[in-house]
């Protein structure tokens, strides 16, 4: 892999779970649903409960804490061969 596409990989390992939790948040916004990390109020769409899917979107911020030293790596990494 290319220098770039180590930076890209470390960029994506950050930013699609950050993404992800802020989706749920979004979500629950619009909708006036109250959201956080103990637990989700009932949220329907179309007749269908989505509270569980909210949830785990939210919750989703989690991983940026084991993605986080992964991409360092991969910033690391690509910093190390775009040196050389």
């Amino acid at each position: 892999m290319t220098p770039m596409q180590w930076a890209l990989t470390g960029v994506l390992l950050i930013t699609v779970p950050f993404g992800l939790s802020m989706l749920g948040s979004g979500i629950a916004a619009l909708k006036g649903t109250r959201l956080d990390a103990g637990a989700a109020d009932p949220c329907y769409v179309f007749g269908v409960d989505i509270s569980g899917l909210l949830y785990n979107l939210f919750m989703c911020y989690w991983l940026v804490i084991f993605s986080a030293p992964i991409a360092m790596g991969c910033w690391i990494w690509a910093a190390i061969q775009a040196w050389w």
